[in-house]
């Protein structure tokens, strides 16, 4: 993979061209999020780097996990079950979000990560 964000955008692009109610375009993206069109083209292209917020937005728009954003988050883990123990008298609506704040951690870590200068070789 040459970029992180370029791998975002090609998500990005997935998410927006299959949407369930057909292909959505930048236009209608950009509307959705409040923000101007250019900015999903350049998102898209790797231009622009997205915030995690800005995945954020994404991933509860289109339903789906921000770490979708990211190839080398490991989605199992064996404090997954401390997590569930901590969790089990919420409930769903409140699960989910804490389960959304966890995703976002992860994601703007690996944001700052995808910014620190990689050392020579």
């Amino acid at each position: 993979m040459a970029n992180i964000y370029n791998y975002i955008g090609e998500k990005i692009q997935d998410l927006r061209t299959s949407w369930p109610g057909g292909k959505l375009s930048q236009e209608g993206l950009a509307e959705k999020l409040g923000i101007a069109a250019n900015t999903v083209s350049r998102w898209e292209t790797g231009t622009y780097k997205p915030t995690a917020e800005d995945l954020d937005k994404l991933a509860r728009l289109f339903k789906v996990s921000i770490t979708v954003f990211f190839p080398d988050l490991q989605h199992d883990d064996p404090r997954i079950s401390a997590l569930t123990s901590a969790t089990g008298g919420l409930d769903t609506d409140d699960f989910e979000e804490v389960i959304k704040y966890a995703e976002f951690r992860k994601a703007r870590k690996a944001l700052e990560a995808a910014k620190r200068p990689r050392a020579k070789r």
